[in-house]
């Protein structure tokens, strides 16, 4: 019976991700997510307290699931430019093999109350300074031209979420190939 809970609370936050991020979080019922799973609305309660309890832990599942991703990587033992080229193509093929939560998270995560937001902001802003780090150990180096960090940081993740409004799993360009020329076009751009 466990096993049967977890997979029809996996197949609600898959299922309530790809509404919120068709349809916006406030453009979303109870309703519309319990027709799509083929359970009563009563029965959802099961699950979680409410529809803002389903925003949240998407956007925390999001965050948990790129840091999981990205740290490791950070912690290689390689030239920060090498590593950071590892990094972005992790975080493209990532943000398009979980589409819906990541963008969810990206767009919608403003519709969470103040506490729930402050705890996700509080993971986005660790895997940024994921990113910052291995940015400003390239500027020490001598790696990467000297420009502002912090920009150069905010830049970096902007263009690599910015594929979840274009791109398409119909597409001709496979994600790994659209995940090299973004870590070719930022590092060509960033190097000495």
């Amino acid at each position: 019976m466990r096993e049967i809970n977890r997979v029809k609370e996996a197949e609600l936050y898959r299922t309530a991700a790809s509404l919120f991020n068709k349809n916006g979080y406030t453009g979303t019922s109870m309703r519309q997510i319990c027709k799509s799973i083929g359970i009563r609305e009563s029965s959802l309660y099961h699950y979680i307290r409410g529809k803002e309890d389903l925003l949240y832990h998407i956007c925390e599942w999001s965050m948990y699931h790129s840091l999981t991703a990205i740290e490791p990587i950070a912690q290689l033992p390689l030239r920060p430019d090498l590593k950071l080229k590892k990094m972005i193509e992790k975080h493209i093929i990532i943000l398009i093999q979980n589409a819906n939560e990541h963008a969810t998270m990206l767009k919608e995560m403003r519709s969470l109350s103040v506490p729930k937001r402050r705890k996700i902001i509080r993971l986005r802003d660790q895997y940024k300074s994921i990113f910052r780090e291995v940015i400003e150990a390239g500027f020490q180096q001598k790696l990467f031209n000297a420009v502002d960090i912090k920009v150069m940081t905010f830049a970096l993740l902007g263009m690599m979420n910015s594929i979840i409004r274009w791109y398409s799993v119909d597409g001709e360009t496979k994600i790994e190939d659209i995940a090299a020329i973004f870590s070719d076009l930022f590092l060509k751009g960033a190097r000495r």
